[in-house]
């Protein structure tokens, strides 16, 4: 990757987490398309498909603050080995119970909650094991997140759900054969990283109780101007997110006329989109400044959802995903070079499970606007609503994301 003119050297530790978020990520976008499927299979029941779905979402919720203890407290390499291991047994023993013809919905559930639990360990220890792989250099930090924010995008929203929807097909447990070869070549990755001087072995101080650890990482993050603001504009951002996302497949059927085949082709517009958008978001960065990319971005995010409640023509529909796509995840790969340079290492893991929390906070509350605002008006108005409110949101967060002002914090 190229960064004005200089090249960005980020090393082959970096390089094998690169790999091993590639790898699982693809694993992890088969299972996506798959568990669904294999839902359906047993029932027909859209409450027993919402229960699988929020299994696998509610460990952010209940465990998150808590596993930023443990990637706080432990080797962050262990964190994501181990992580991969949970995960890899978990999708052998439904393979198992698949191929037995023993699977149910209370199997169904459990796995996507141990999965989920998996995906919390992992993500966070990765976040955090960046700066350790890589250094604090913002340049370095900028192309790192970005390649993993392209690498994740490929593998859950663009090679991994038509390959397990496709693996399915054909027998339905190889998606989730697939998934548990995918975990377990990324715990070898992970496992073959070398420890050097930065990497954190467990201390053998004595440690506050786990509460008082989880209230020194939201202190510091409510306490930090830039980082409570981060947190607050990617909150409200992922309000309207949610409202968007959620009400695609009506746009897209309602409104655009699209056939399921093109409800699909909108997800993958957003998947090339966010893939540009990650590699080129250290680039960015580095000429216009955070604050700008940030702001911009936001902004831009909201016209192209504004565009969406008011032209209704698939090709737009099309090339506006792929703005939004490129746009949120710039952002995103912004925000989180911004947190990993402000955060010291050792309270890393519990700043960024602290703020995901909040962050996530908005998606229900999204979704339920959403849906409101689609059922009672149009479903154009709930796009045009959240395109005015992203705009409103990018504005009223210049005074305190601006470059400048991101300057004076950092």
């Amino acid at each position: 990757m190229e960064s004005d003119g200089v090249e960005v050297r980020l090393g082959g530790r970096f390089h094998r987490l690169f790999g091993a978020t590639l790898v699982s990520a693809a694993g992890t976008g088969m299972h996506a398309a798959a568990l669904p499927l294999l839902t359906l299979q047993s029932t027909s029941s859209p409450l027993a498909l919402s229960s699988v779905v929020m299994a696998a979402e509610i460990p952010w919720v209940l465990l998150s603050l808590h596993a930023g203890v443990v990637v706080d407290r432990l080797d962050r390499r262990r964190v994501m080995v181990w992580a991969d291991l949970g995960r890899f047994a978990v999708l052998v023993a439904l393979v198992v119970l698949i191929l037995t013809a023993r699977v149910s919905l209370v199997w169904l559930v459990l796995a996507a909650f141990l999965l989920g639990v998996g995906q919390v360990f992992f993500d966070l220890a990765a976040q955090s094991a960046i700066p350790d792989f890589v250094s604090r250099d913002p340049r370095k930090l900028a192309t790192a997140n970005g390649r993993i924010a392209a690498a994740e995008s490929n593998g859950e929203d663009f090679a991994g759900p038509p390959l397990g929807s496709a693996l399915f097909g054909v027998w339905n447990f190889l998606p989730f054969a697939g998934n548990a070869l995918s975990f377990a070549a990324s715990g070898l990755l992970i496992f073959s990283i070398r420890a050097d001087a930065k990497t954190k072995e467990p201390s053998e101080a004595p440690r506050g109780s786990v509460r008082n650890e989880i209230a020194e990482g939201i202190r510091w993050l409510f306490g930090n101007r830039t980082l409570r603001a981060l947190a607050v504009v990617s909150c409200l951002g992922n309000v309207a997110a949610t409202a968007q996302f959620a009400m695609l497949a009506l746009l897209a059927k309602e409104v655009l006329a699209l056939p399921d085949f093109g409800f699909g082709l909108l997800l993958t517009a957003t998947a090339v989109g966010a893939t540009a958008g990650g590699l080129a978001a250290a680039s960015v960065s580095r000429r216009l400044g955070p604050g700008t990319v940030m702001l911009a971005g936001k902004a831009g995010v909201g016209a192209a959802v504004l565009v969406l409640g008011l032209v209704a023509d698939s090709w737009v529909a099309a090339a506006m995903m792929m703005v939004t796509g490129a746009l949120m995840t710039a952002e995103k790969v912004v925000v989180s070079t911004l947190r990993q340079q402000i955060v010291p290492d050792g309270l890393l893991g519990r700043v960024l499970s602290s703020s995901r929390l909040v962050v996530m906070a908005g998606g229900p509350v999204g979704a339920a606007l959403g849906g409101v605002l689609a059922s009672v008006f149009a479903v154009q108005v709930a796009y045009v609503a959240a395109g005015v409110f992203l705009i409103l949101v990018a504005l009223a967060f210049y005074p305190v994301l601006n470059n400048r002002a991101l300057v004076g914090d950092r």
